[in-house]
């Protein structure tokens, strides 16, 4: 046989044989099984006092009787003294234009925590509310206007709250984004939220 075709035949075998190796290579590649599962991951941490961001805090005002002379948190706006205010520092408020910010009154740690603000209170027309702005937060008492000039817990009118709690709970924007129905100037109805309703339960 001429030995150029025998290279040649040569040749064309050695490709024909790369040219199916190549092809078992390639089909060999082909996606497997999917694997088990991982093991599961460790849980991460809560958010701040463990409700999604929710920060809370918890203010107490009281009012005693010492030697005769009752010293009370609340003071008087001005005379008469129709109105009274209790201020407080909180540095959780920092963006007051974007954070919700909610007040809750209880008389005591275990009781319910209602929304502010609250009317008839003690007297008819009265009302107890709060404001707040950037690190700072106030609960105000209204009480009607005459004859009534007293603050709650004032020992000759309303001694059953000479101690009242206010919670303050700070909601940050990305909770309000998740629910775009809610009244977040409602807080009994931001009460109902399941986020909320853990921090409110939270001491």
């Amino acid at each position: 046989m001429n030995p150029h075709k025998r290279l040649s035949i040569a040749i064309m075998t050695g490709l024909c044989i790369s040219i199916i190796a190549l092809s078992s290579l390639f089909s060999s590649c082909k996606k497997g099984d999917t694997g088990p599962p991982g093991p599961i991951g460790a849980q991460g941490d809560s958010g701040i006092n463990g409700s999604a961001n929710i920060i809370t805090s918890i203010y107490t005002i009281t009012t005693s009787v010492a030697a005769g002379d009752t010293s009370s948190t609340w003071m008087p706006v001005s005379t008469p003294t129709y109105r009274w205010v209790a201020n407080f520092a909180d540095t959780f408020i920092t963006i007051s234009t974007l954070d919700v910010v909610e007040a809750y009154w209880s008389l005591s740690y275990g009781s319910a925590w209602n929304a502010l603000p609250v009317t008839s209170l003690i007297n008819q027309y009265d009302e107890m509310n709060y404001r707040y702005t950037n690190d700072s937060v106030s609960f105000t008492y209204y009480t009607g206007g005459a004859p009534y000039t007293k603050y709650p817990g004032y020992p000759a009118t309303s001694p059953g709250y000479a101690t009242i709690l206010f919670k303050v709970i700070v909601i940050p924007p990305g909770l309000a984004v998740k629910y775009p129905g809610v009244n977040w100037k409602n807080a009994a109805e931001v009460a109902t939220l399941p986020e909320v309703k853990a921090a409110l339960n939270k001491r």
